[in-house]
């Protein structure tokens, strides 16, 4: 098999990714009718982006081969899906489901950044431990449980930082600190693996290799048992970190806009004052 076969052909069929992806689709065009264009494209990206690391290519790669690939399908779940969700919600169609008393209490718990940075860096790093990640690798009903719990728990850790009700966003001096502390964690997990001996995941030394794929990942593509780890942990590292940095500045322009904004109000103000005062 080459890689453009492999590619094209290694898609998977999961009758509980289809319905879920379907149901987001269908829940949002019917329920949100006050969505922008690009809240919209947000969120046909964001499903779409779970449906392709779930049920392309990567995900066999992931489960049986590639300790790699099960990284940058992690990276999907937990850094790009949960943000282009949440930027899609629009902020009247927030505030409704607010009105909602159990919504607005779980809101009111799940949305302190303490306890939302503690869920989504806690759970992301637990499910890395080696004992853990291979027993969810084995067992396919707890590998979906733990797709679900990144998706959950990096949605809540993303909404102070992201949530369509302003009020609840973190102000930018502490949502940068917020991420700044993701990058730290993030880091440090990305280092451990990538430095740690090779068979630090057993699930990755003797694959079954049941799509015959050993020879082309080995030869063609290079990637050693010792690679692959290594890879692993620089995709757990660097792209992981990236994305921190770029919400810490899209934060930080934010705020400069913001600063803008009030110094060009504040003399308008002051010179209407002055003629009536006049």
């Amino acid at each position: 098999m080459t890689t453009s076969q492999l590619l094209l052909t290694e898609w998977s069929f999961d009758p509980s990714v289809w319905a879920g992806c379907a149901l987001l689709f269908a829940v949002y065009f019917w329920r949100v009718r006050r969505a922008t264009i690009w809240q919209r494209l947000s969120w046909i990206a964001g499903v779409l982006t779970m449906f392709v690391a779930l049920e392309s290519a990567l995900d066999p790669l992931s489960d049986t081969y590639l300790f790699s690939a099960h990284m940058a399908q992690h990276l999907l779940l937990i850094l790009i899906v949960p943000p282009l969700l949440l930027w899609a919600i629009p902020q009247a169609e927030a505030r409704s489901w607010m009105r909602h008393p159990a919504i607005r209490r779980a809101e009111r718990i799940l949305g302190r950044p303490v306890l939302a940075w503690c869920l989504g860096m806690g759970v992301m790093t637990l499910w890395h431990v080696p004992v853990l990640y291979d027993y969810a690798v084995a067992h396919e009903t707890v590998h979906i449980f733990e797709h679900l719990s990144f998706l959950v728990t990096a949605t809540i850790f993303w909404w102070p930082i992201m949530s369509p009700l302003p009020e609840r966003r973190l102000a930018p001096i502490p949502a940068i600190f917020y991420l700044f502390a993701a990058v730290a964690e993030n880091s440090a997990l990305g280092i451990v693996i990538t430095f740690m001996p090779v068979g630090y995941y057993h699930a990755y030394l003797h694959p079954a290799d049941p799509l015959h794929l050993l020879g082309m990942i080995r030869n063609q593509w290079g990637l050693s048992v010792a690679a692959d780890q290594r890879l692993g942990g620089l995709f757990m590292w660097i792209p992981g970190c990236t994305i921190y940095f770029i919400g810490i500045l899209l934060v930080f322009i934010a705020w400069c806009d913001a600063s803008d904004a009030e110094d060009r109000h504040v003399p308008v103000l002051d010179s209407r004052k002055a003629v009536s005062r006049g």
